[in-house]
């Protein structure tokens, strides 16, 4: 009968292996969400300043029209 060696938590070798690589993925996973977010947040920080520049630029039609 084959045995596998185990690790000291009872884990094989290969079950230590893919825990590994299981941590190694999750840590990408948060990189690319804190990426994400921060991407996210300069969009809404952008589209803000486009809003209100479009609200300056209404209320200068406005004023223009409204002296004709």
């Amino acid at each position: 009968m084959t045995t596998r060696t185990a690790t000291v938590n009872g884990l094989s070798k290969q079950d230590a292996s893919y825990l590994a690589r299981i941590d190694r993925c999750l840590g990408d996973i948060k990189v690319i969400h804190h990426d994400i977010v921060r991407k996210r947040t300069e969009g809404r920080k952008v589209k803000a300043r486009i809003d209100r520049n479009l609200r300056e630029i209404q209320a200068v039609i406005d004023r223009v029209e409204a002296t004709f």
